[in-house]
């Protein structure tokens, strides 16, 4: 249980497709004209993330747009806060966003992708005529129904599990009856209808392919869930042995300064390497977080904190024990053979209870409820099970003051055959430290060809 990462497969017939697309691409993957781009026949996009969301769900749908060709200066993320009831204050910042946008890359039009709540914001905002008029094409990913495509603007609407009858008269409407709701916006299924409309021709292709090992960078912020505000600290990268968790070398890869904008990056990491990225404040617990290896530089690397009052207040914590945070963007469900599993150490943790399909989980809070050195399984711990898209278990884990143990967390993704990936975290003591891990919502198997 304490083994490496298993090798992905058809990892060398990838690298000879990402060096002819770049080869047949040309300039348009230049990444050095991603400062002062010209003016682009492309237009820009720009993903709106729904209810408790952030840029994590819009992170390898990013990296596939790069894998077919898009300047990280035509991909863009709208954050705002989702714990405000209200949407002024977030269709006010897309309206800068997109004027932003517009003035750096000469575009005169943007292209808009929005999930869940999100699509409350850009109807609203595409309510307005001169604001529609800036918009090429509009993606509703599994959102807010509409009489009409909204603003008179071109739109696709993908439709999930949650809404199998969804539909927008005079739209292109396609469901996708075995996704789940944020799963119809992280999918490479939905990545090829997306690019199909926007572009009028599939993907080369839907997979999210590795860069060479030595090329990838990775960039983000640190923030405040579900606020998405930025939040000051240290960040040091710390290159991890992949069998043990464990650090390796006396000193960080990296360390960073984080404003209170939250943004750190662009920092070089090794496209076949464990990492740790560990935030460190004055008077507060160490947040560790651990990622499978970034095989795609990633600019929307998105490091969640909670913050005072939030949910994770609600996690005991003691020095005997160790809490997890393991996230993913596409839902955990349990309840049949080809469904997810999760095994914290060496224990599945998923089962109808915990993770039922309705509930769409994202997030498993595992912490030993009590400090009473028992386990109990059964059943959602309180508040968690009625936060949407989260849940927490019951599940104790021994810690040691000096994290020399190793606590294996291993993931089988549903319609991968049984696809795994094995993330290993040290034992750090919860009154101490908070450990989160983000799985990727992808496996390395072919996917579903565009219908």
């Amino acid at each position: 249980m304490t083994g490496s990462l298993p090798a992905r497969t058809g990892r060398t017939i990838l690298y000879a497709v990402v060096l002819a697309l770049v080869a047949t691409l040309g300039a348009l993957t230049d990444p050095t004209r991603s400062e002062a781009a010209p003016r682009t026949t492309v237009n820009p996009v720009i993903f709106v993330h729904g209810q408790q969301g952030s840029a994590q769900q819009w992170q390898s749908q990013a990296q596939r747009f790069s894998g077919n060709g898009y300047r990280d200066d035509l991909l863009y993320v709208h954050e705002y806060d989702t714990s405000v009831a209200t949407d002024d204050h977030a269709i006010a910042g897309l309206e800068a966003l997109v004027d932003s946008v517009r003035a750096r890359t000469g575009a005169a039009r943007v292209d808009i992708l929005a999930h869940s709540r999100g699509t409350r914001v850009v109807q609203a905002y595409l309510s307005v005529p001169e604001r529609a008029a800036e918009v090429a094409k509009y993606v509703n990913l599994d959102g807010r129904t509409a009489s009409a495509p909204p603003g008179g603007v071109p739109t696709l609407a993908i439709w999930s599990s949650l809404q199998p009858n969804g539909s927008i008269p005079g739209a292109v409407n396609v469901h996708e009856p075995q996704a789940g709701h944020t799963e119809s916006a992280t999918s490479a299924e939905s990545f090829g209808h997306i690019y199909a409309f926007l572009r009028g021709r599939p993907p080369h292709t839907t997979r999210v392919l590795p860069e060479l090992p030595g090329l990838v960078e990775i960039a983000g912020r640190v923030v405040h869930f579900p606020q998405n505000a930025g939040l000051r600290g240290r960040l040091d990268v710390w290159r991890l042995d992949p069998g043990t968790g464990a650090r390796v070398g006396l000193l960080p890869q990296h360390t960073a300064r984080v404003g209170a904008d939250g943004h750190f990056g662009p920092l070089r990491v090794n496209g076949r390497g464990h990492y740790e990225l560990a935030l460190v404040r004055d008077g507060e617990r160490v947040s560790h977080f651990y990622f499978e290896p970034f095989e795609r530089s990633d600019r929307f690397v998105r490091l969640l904190v909670s913050p005072p009052g939030g949910v994770a207040d609600s996690i005991d914590t003691c020095p005997g024990h160790t809490a997890l945070t393991v996230v993913r963007a596409r839902e955990w469900r349990a309840g049949t053979a080809d469904d997810d599993r999760l095994r914290i150490g060496g224990t599945d943790v998923l089962n109808p209870a915990v993770s039922p399909q309705l509930r769409q989980i994202l997030g498993v809070f595992a912490f030993d409820r009590g400090c009473d050195g028992v386990s109990r399984l059964d059943v959602p711990l309180p508040p968690f099970d009625r936060v949407p898209f989260l849940t927490a278990t019951d599940l104790y884990l021994p810690a040691d003051a000096q994290a020399r143990g190793a606590i294996p967390v291993t993931q089988t993704m549903r319609g991968t055959g049984g696809a795994t990936a094995t993330l290993v975290v040290p034992d750090w003591p919860s009154d101490q430290h908070a450990v989160s891990l983000q799985f990727d919502d992808y496996a390395d198997v072919p996917s579903t060809a565009v219908r």
